[in-house]
């Protein structure tokens, strides 16, 4: 009786088990259904795990969700063009309904954007314009301005002649290259800062400390860091405690954690925030409405604004 009892219970336990197996099947298989039919835009990233870019996922994915678009993110594990350019050509091949990427290298990514928009697939850059291509739009900072409103907190921070060392995070990006123009634009003018030394980290918290560290030993009168990509600072900073370099006065670019928590203990006098949340949410919303025959605009600036000690405790935007 006990041996019948136990199969019994064995047995309406499997039952059971194996109807909640079948309703969860069901549930995925409506849930891929339904996905199937959405349209399928990739969103293609500089580098898969940065924060910069995880917010501009998340952004663009509050804006599927708000739009019925199914968005996929997509990215290489480290800074690298080849990588990109790769996924770039399996989106093309994949004919997905629609791509926004960035571009990083005119010669490389311009040639692919003409090539999907020739395959009625549209494409929208994002944070880094290709304006020689024929991209339906482009969504982000308006770099040069960017650029002139780090040299703007620079020169408004700083009193008396000073020496300046500058990392960039890639030199054959045209974001970097332009806020580098934009923030050289504005230093110019005061012929009591003068910039004695460019290097590229090639978006790496490790290689922005390597070069800036080289940069310190080769130029010891810097007593002004800046850096114009989002984890440029932060390696500067590893730098100057390497070199026990107390004095210099650094200023970074973006909003990651380190960055803001820098600036609260007055390790990092000065950063200049992007939207990346706005970026991404904007650029599928732009998408949409190519999509559905609408007119969009070409180029749409998302805003930045400049971040110290002052504000660095008050709540920031998304």
């Amino acid at each position: 009786m006990i041996l019948f009892v136990l199969f019994l219970y064995a047995f309406f336990h499997f039952i059971t088990v194996t109807k909640q197996l079948e309703k969860t099947v069901a549930k995925l298989q409506h849930e891929q259904k339904a996905a199937s039919h959405l349209p399928h835009v990739i969103l293609i990233s500089q580098v898969f795990d940065n924060p910069y870019w995880r917010k501009i996922e998340q952004g663009a994915k509050e804006a599927g969700k708000l739009y019925g678009v199914n968005i996929e993110y997509i990215g290489p594990l480290r800074t690298s063009i080849d990588e990109q350019v790769k996924l770039l050509e399996k989106a093309i091949a994949s004919r997905v309904d629609g791509i926004i990427v960035q571009n990083l290298k005119d010669e490389a990514f311009t040639p692919l954007i003409d090539k999907a928009i020739s395959r009625n697939i549209p494409v929208i850059t994002i944070d880094a314009d290709a304006p020689k291509s024929r991209r339906i739009a482009y969504v982000g900072t308006n770099n040069f301005e960017a650029g002139q409103l780090l040299g703007q907190a620079v020169v408004s921070r700083i009193e008396g002649e000073r020496f300046i060392g500058v990392i960039i995070g890639t030199d054959t990006s045209e974001n970097q290259r332009l806020r580098l123009q934009g923030f050289l634009s504005v230093i110019h003018q005061h012929p009591r800062l003068k910039v004695v030394s460019v290097a590229s980290s090639s978006i790496s918290r490790i290689q922005a400390s390597i070069q800036a560290e080289q940069m310190l030993r080769k130029h010891p009168n810097i007593s002004i860091m800046v850096g114009t990509s989002a984890l440029d600072a932060i390696g500067i900073r590893m730098a100057t405690k390497n070199l026990h370099r107390n004095d210099i006065q650094i200023f970074g670019f973006d909003d990651v954690e380190e960055t803001i928590e820098a600036i609260k203990n007055g390790d990092i006098v000065a950063t200049v925030v992007q939207k990346p949340y706005d970026m991404g949410y904007s650029a599928v919303k732009l998408m949409v409405d190519h999509l559905s025959g609408k007119q969009i605009h070409k180029e749409h600036f998302t805003s930045i604004e400049v971040i110290d000690r002052q504000n660095a405790q008050q709540g920031r935007n998304k």
